[in-house]
């Protein structure tokens, strides 16, 4: 039951992310001579309901200013990895075993390649030790 849950607010925070990030889509497509090369909207939700606090910033690579506060380092991790999230090599940090789940959340194009993720962590420090500093946005 709490993973069926848990899975129901995964999905719900993508969707609101997608939703959010849609109009900048098209945006996206008819500026792309503004605004070239890669570029993702990145979030973090806070708490475990589909109501929680939530960040929101651009992430444009080569990096604009204006956006996501590290933009230069999240996109040299970006650029390592393929810009896939998920290979972005994890840190061996030691983080507090408290219970204060956030969610993360891209969307966008990186190669030409769309780009998706969404994941749920049990709190920050576990989120920056897995995406290093794409969701980085305090």
């Amino acid at each position: 039951m709490a993973r069926t849950v848990r899975n129901g607010l995964l999905a719900t925070a993508s969707a609101a992310l997608l939703l959010a990030a849609g109009a900048g889509t098209a945006q996206a497509d008819t500026r792309q001579e503004s605004f070239p090369g890669n570029w993702m909207m990145v979030a973090v939700m806070e708490g475990d309901d589909a109501f929680g606090p939530i960040d929101i910033e651009s992430l444009h690579c080569p990096f604009l200013k204006g956006g996501h506060p590290d933009a230069s380092k999240a996109c040299r991790e970006l650029r390592k990895a393929g810009g896939d999230i998920n290979k972005i090599p994890h840190k061996d940090v030691a983080c507090p075993m408290i219970y204060k789940p956030v969610t993360a959340a891209a969307y966008g194009m990186w190669d030409d390649h769309r780009k998706v993720y969404a994941k749920q962590f049990s709190n920050a420090c576990a989120m920056h030790a897995e995406t290093g500093s794409v969701f980085k946005l305090k």
